[in-house]
């Protein structure tokens, strides 16, 4: 990709900061003036639902400020994003990757497994992988295996599994806002769907890449807010039930994440050590938590942003880990000593709309919750222990922490809005990567590199448009989980992609090597997950992605050994990027 005169980059950076003032000075405003709301007594209802909304419609604004034709900003980001700002919004994209998790946050050891994991990952791709395709010069991690593994059959079968797993991070992320704004919002779910699929496409569309990672920055801001306050609000009053960086409450929030089985008991240290592993190799190869990393100035910049994201990373992780465990505590000490007519009202409506579970039951009222609780031989009157008063998920112990603390309506607004915010941005990074991929790196390169910028934008575009609607009907219909989705693109990513992009450092790795990684990694992983049954802990996925990285790397090894004949062409790429200049691909003609 040519590099621009620094003229017209400073031209286009000066545009850019008007914009993201613009936008940061409108959402300041209006956080600001929900809170004044709520201090002058406007209804409740509406200071809290209005901030998710407003928050939707800015981060789709800040995407369709950010439109461009340009390649290089479409794919990119135009080479010229700040590591602060794309260390920022990587860190968040891999928070929205626990968040269906966020109970083992504050439940479990960040020692071993899953959590560790995806930290191991995520510092592998922000430290290494991500400041090496920087260097390398591609637009994306299927862009750098095409590359390697430069024939039809591996290279579409590398961008498909890649592929496939963005797509299932943007529909998860898709239907966490929706979830984020029927539950905390009380809005239709066919009309939130829709809201936030075409918020999602406005964001991506026009601008891409860049302005996906800007506007991941931004929702980055609005998580930090959202979660920031409430918890430094706590622990201010000295109500913080918790230690930010530890304490007794920590083990008390874990006994009643497992009791309300909201987490798993610990599994054995094999299962957590095989878990750590296979979290930490998807994580490291999925294609959003790299794309920040290819948007940067440089190799150098790279490294900076890498540093940074695991910085916010940790910082993020542990706002949200105190988050739902104070609410965890808090909702436990509003019902303990309390019979089952007698408890708090908010638990009542949140039971009505399926949310907690009174004594094994959905009721609506006093009376209902009074005759289920009997029909666990509770007699009325009787107090009712934390144990029978189950939330269902995580998500409403995340949204439920203002009202059960008493911090006002504007605050359940901001939390609303961060959850929404941690939705929104993994749907669009999700989107630009897998369309990307199968636009770009796939459909474009198979017509020979010879398309107009035009057709090639209307092609990525197209299947952003496909994306996007199997995200709406996934969101509507509510056929998967958010959680099943991240566990099944990461154990997807440890089976297929990360074996390839090991094979792809190995001078005795060609096409044939790749192409039986990725057919024997599917494979193994499609028989373990059929083995394993349909209800499946984030763990059993990952035991099936270690299991398809496993047979993948077995047979990439094993095809790799038994070719007699060199690879000129393999022993040039690895040289060059290990050793030389790195750059792999020629300049771009539509940069």
């Amino acid at each position: 990709m040519r590099e621009r005169s620094g003229e017209i980059a400073l031209f286009d950076r000066a545009i850019l900061d008007s914009r993201i003032a613009f936008v940061t000075a409108s959402f300041l405003l209006a956080y600001g003036f929900a809170a004044l709301l709520d201090r002058v007594g406007a209804p409740e209802r509406f200071v809290g639902a209005a901030p998710p909304w407003f928050t939707v419609i800015g981060l789709a604004t800040l995407g369709f400020l950010l439109h461009s034709m340009r390649v290089s900003f479409y794919y990119a980001g135009g080479r010229a994003i700040p590591a602060a700002y794309a260390g920022f919004a990587n860190a968040a994209v891999a928070v929205a990757l626990l968040l269906p998790f966020a109970t083992r946050l504050a439940g479990h050891s960040w020692g071993i497994g899953v959590v560790c994991g995806a930290f191991l990952g995520l510092a592998g791709a922000a430290l290494y992988l991500g400041p090496l395709l920087r260097r390398t010069g591609v637009f994306s991690l299927t862009g750098f295996l095409a590359a390697r593994f430069p024939g039809t059959f591996p290279r579409l079968a590398l961008i498909g599994a890649a592929a496939a797993a963005s797509g299932l991070l943007a529909v998860a992320g898709s239907q966490m806002a929706v979830d984020a704004l029927v539950e905390l919002t009380g809005a239709g779910r066919i009309v939130s769907a829709f809201v936030v699929a075409a918020a999602s496409l406005i964001i991506v569309g026009p601008g891409g890449l860049g302005a996906a990672v800007w506007a991941a920055a931004a929702a980055a801001g609005v998580v930090l807010l959202g979660f920031g306050w409430p918890v430094a609000a706590l622990w201010a009053q000295g109500r913080l039930p918790v230690g930010i960086f530890g304490g007794p409450g920590w083990q008390e929030a874990g006994e009643l994440f497992t009791a309300w089985r909201l987490m798993p008991p610990p599994m054995g240290i094999f299962v957590e050590i095989g878990a750590t592993v296979a979290v930490a190799l998807g994580v490291a190869s999925l294609a959003p938590v790299l794309a920040p990393a290819v948007t940067t100035e440089s190799a150098k910049s790279a490294r900076d942003a890498g540093v940074l994201t695991l910085v916010w990373s940790l910082v993020l992780a542990l706002l949200v880990a105190a988050a739902i465990a104070a609410s965890a505590l808090s909702l436990a000490a509003a019902v303990s000593g309390q019979s089952a007519e007698r408890l708090p009202a908010p638990i009542y409506a949140a039971s009505g709309r399926g949310l907690v579970d009174i004594c094994d039951a959905m009721t609506a009222n006093p009376s209902q919750a009074q005759r289920a609780c009997a029909a666990l031989n509770i007699a009325p009157g009787t107090p009712v222990d934390p144990v029978h008063v189950r939330p269902v998920d995580g998500d409403y112990l995340l949204g439920a922490l203002p009202a059960a603390t008493d911090l006002g309506a504007a605050a359940s607004g901001l939390m609303a809005s961060a959850l929404v915010a941690f939705g929104l941005l993994l749907a669009a990074v999700g989107l630009q990567t897998c369309s990307a991929a199968l636009g770009h790196d796939a459909l474009y390169r198979m017509r020979g590199e010879i398309d107009l910028t035009s057709r090639r934008l209307a092609i990525t575009r197209l299947v952003l448009v496909g994306v996007a609607t199997a995200a709406y009907l996934a969101s509507i219909t509510e056929i998967v989980t958010p959680g099943g989705l991240i566990s099944l693109a990461i154990a997807l990513s440890a089976a297929c992609v990360a074996p390839a992009l090991g094979l792809a450092f190995w001078e005795r790795a060609g096409d044939r090597e790749a192409l039986a990684a990725v057919i024997c990694g599917a494979l193994a992983l499609a028989a373990a997950l059929y083995l394993d049954g349909p209800a499946r802990k984030i763990e059993a996925y990952a035991l099936a992605g270690l299991a398809g990285a496993t047979v993948a790397l077995g047979a990439g090894l094993l095809s790799g050994l038994v070719a007699r004949q060199d690879k000129p062409a393999a022993q040039a790429f690895v040289r060059r990027v290990l050793h030389g200049d790195g750059v792999i691909v020629a300049p771009d003609k539509g940069a």
